[in-house]
C-alpha cells in the first residue's frame, strides 16, 4: 500500500540524513577512529534501498495508469463501433452492462491510491517520465469523456436494437416458412418407400441432414438476438420432429444397406462354403435392430421400407434351415437325385455356381418341407450306415484265439465267448435296421450280413464240434496198445488227424 512505501521511504531517508549527519573522524582517549568509509557503506546502502522502493512505486504506478488508459481507449473504439450483426449487438450490450456495473465502480476506487502514489514520487522527487505525466496529469479529463462515451453508446444501442428487432422478428417469420417447406418436402419426397435404392436414400438423407444442421445453426441465432431483447422463443416443435423422423429414417437405411452388404456377399459363395450359423446370428441382429426401430415408427404407415427389409430378413431366416437340412453331411447322392426329381428342376450340388442365390432361383425355398424330410431320412440311414460300417470293420480286424495244443505240432481254438456275443449284438442290430422304415437302401447289405453271420456261426460251431470229437480221438488212438488192437481205425484217424492239423495250421 501506500503507506507502506511512505514508511519504507522515510526510514531509509532519515537514517541516511542521521549518518551523513554524524562526525567522520572521532578521538577516543589517544585514539582516533575514521569513520568514513563505515559512514559512506551506510549512506550507499540505504540509498540502493531508496532507489529501488522508487522503481518498483514508479513501476507500480505507471502500469496501473496504463491499463487504466488502455481499457478507456480500448472499450471506447469498441462501444463506439456500429454493431453490424446480432452477435455484435449482443456482445456491445454486454459490453456496456458489465462496464457499467462492474468495471466503472472497480476503476474509480483505483483513482485516488494511484494518485497517492504519484505524489508520493513527486514528494521524494524520484524523476518521472514526460509521457507518464502526461498520462496522469489527462487521466481525469479522458475519465470524463469516456462516462460521457458511455451515455453516447447506451443511446445508440437503444436505437440500433429496434432496428435489429424488427429484422430479427422479420427472420423469424421467415424462419418459420423455411422450416414449412423443408418439412413438406421431406414428408412427400422422403425415401419411405421399398423402391428407393439406397444411393437414392442416402443422397436425400444427406441433403436433408445438411438441411437441418443449417435450420438448426439458424434458429440458435435467431433464439440468441431474441434473448437480446428478452423474448423467450421455445425451440422448433417442427424441427425437433423432423430431427427425430430423419434420425429413424437413417437408421432403417442403415440396417437395409448393412443388409444388401451381406446378401450381396453371401448369394455368391459356394454352397458349401456357406456359414450357415454365422449368417443366422447376423441376420436375427439385424431383426432386432430393426424391430425396435420398427416400434418407434409403427404409426408411419407409409413408411413402407421397415416392412419390406423386415419381410427381406425374415424370408432369408426361413432358408437357414433349409440350407442346413442342404449341408447335412447324411445327405448321399440318392437324396440328391430324390430331390431333383420332387422339383423337377436339375442342378448340379457339387458345382461352384450352386449357390444361395442359384438355390432361391430354382425355388427351393418353396420345398423347405421335403427337403427336411429328405435330410431327416438321411440322417436316420446314415446311422444304419454307420451301424454296417461298424460290423463290417469289427470282424474284419477279429482275430481268431488260436493257440498250440501240445507239443505234436496241433492247433486248437480256445475262447470263442467274445465271438459268441458279437454274432450275438450284430444280429439282434441287424434284425432293428430290418425292422426300420430307413432301410430300403441297405436291404441287400443287411440280407447279405445276416447270411455271413450265419454261415459264421455255423462254421463256428462246427469247428468247436469237430475239434471236441478230435481231442476225445486223440487221446484214445495216442497210445500204442489202442493202434495195436484197432489198426484200420488208427488208420484212418492218422488220416484225419493230418487233414485237421493242415486245416487248424491255416487258421
Amino acid at each position: 500500500s501506500v503507506g507502506d512505501y511512505d514508511r519504507s521511504l522515510s526510514y531509509y531517508s532519515e537514517i541516511s540524513t542521521q549518518v551523513q549527519e554524524m562526525d567522520t573522524i572521532i578521538n577516543l582517549g589517544f585514539i582516533l577512529f575514521d569513520c568514513s568509509p563505515l559512514k559512506y557503506s551506510i549512506v550507499a546502502h540505504c540509498n540502493k534501498w531508496l532507489n529501488r522502493f522508487h522503481d518498483v512505486l514508479f513501476d507500480t504506478a505507471s502500469k496501473k495508469l496504463g491499463d487504466i488508459c488502455n481499457f478507456i481507449a480500448e472499450n471506447s473504439a469498441k462501444l463506439e463501433a456500429d454493431p453490424e450483426t446480432l452477435t455484435d449487438l449482443g456482445n456491445s450490450l454486454n459490453l456496456l452492462e458489465r462496464i457499467q456495473t462492474s468495471d466503472v465502480p472497480n476503476i474509480e476506487s483505483q483513482f485516488k491510491p494511484l494518485n497517492d502514489q504519484f505524489n508520493m514520487l513527486h514528494q521524494h522527487e524520484v524523476l518521472v517520465s514526460e509521457v507518464v505525466e502526461v498520462q496522469h496529469k489527462s487521466l481525469q479529463s479522458g475519465w470524463t469523456s469516456f462516462q460521457q462515451c458511455l451515455v453516447n453508446a447506451d443511446s445508440r444501442l437503444k436505437k440500433h436494437k429496434e432496428k435489429f428487432k424488427t429484422g430479427l422478428l422479420h427472420s423469424a417469420e421467415d424462419f418459420k416458412k423455411t422450416i414449412t417447406h423443408i418439412s413438406e418436402e421431406f414428408e412427400s419426397k422422403g425415401p419411405f418407400k421399398a423402391e428407393v435404392s439406397i444411393p437414392e436414400a442416402f443422397e436425400f438423407m444427406e441433403r436433408m441432414r445438411s438441411q437441418l444442421n443449417a435450420l438448426k445453426a439458424q434458429e440458435n441465432e435467431i433464439r440468441m438476438g431474441l434473448n437480446i431483447f428478452k423474448i423467450d422463443q421455445p425451440p422448433s416443435h417442427v424441427i425437433l420432429l423432423l430431427e427425430k423422423d430423419l434420425e429413424h429414417l437413417e437408421q432403417i437405411w442403415g440396417l437395409a444397406k448393412e443388409w444388401q452388404t451381406s446378401w450381396d456377399t453371401w448369394k455368391v459363395g459356394t454352397f458349401k462354403s456357406l456359414a450357415t450359423e454365422e449368417m443366422g446370428l447376423q441376420a436375427q441382429t439385424l431383426l432386432k435392430n430393426l424391430n425396435k426401430v420398427a416400434r418407434e415408427v409403427k404409426e408411419k404407415t407409409d413408411w413402407t421400407i421397415c416392412g419390406s427389409l423386415k419381410e427381406r430378413i425374415e424370408t432369408f431366416k426361413r432358408t437357414m434351415p433349409l440350407i442346413q437340412d442342404l449341408k447335412n453331411p447324411a445327405m448321399r447322392e440318392r437324396h440328391w437325385q430324390q430331390l431333383r426329381g420332387e422339383v423337377q428342376k436339375p442342378f448340379d450340388h457339387n458345382s461352384p455356381e450352386f449357390t444361395l442365390e442359384k438355390i432361391i432361383e430354382i425355388g427351393l425355398d418353396q420345398y423347405s418341407e421335403l427337403i427336411g424330410e429328405i435330410s431327416g431320412a438321411a440322417s436316420k440311414e446314415l446311422a444304419i450306415e454307420q451301424a454296417l460300417q461298424g460290423i463290417e470293420s469289427s470282424w474284419k480286424d477279429l482275430a481268431l484265439d488260436i493257440a498250440p495244443y501240445k507239443d505234436r505240432g496241433h492247433f486248437k481254438l480256445r475262447s470263442t465267448e467274445e465271438m459268441f456275443q458279437m454274432l450275438e449284438d450284430n444280429q439282434v442290430t441287424l434284425s432293428t435296421m430290418k425292422a426300420s422304415l430307413y432301410m430300403k437302401a441297405f436291404e441287400k447289405d443287411i440280407d447279405k450280413w445276416e447270411r455271413t453271420l450265419s454261415h459264421i456261426l455255423e462254421v463256428v460251431e462246427m469247428i468247436l464240434q469237430v475239434q471236441r470229437q478230435w481231442m476225445y480221438l486223440e487221446n484214445i488212438f495216442i497210445g500204442e496198445d489202442i493202434r495195436k488192437q484197432l489198426p484200420k481205425e488208427s488208420t484212418e484217424f492218422d488220416s484225419v488227424n493230418k487233414n485237421w492239423k493242415t486245416i487248424m495250421t491255416r487258421l
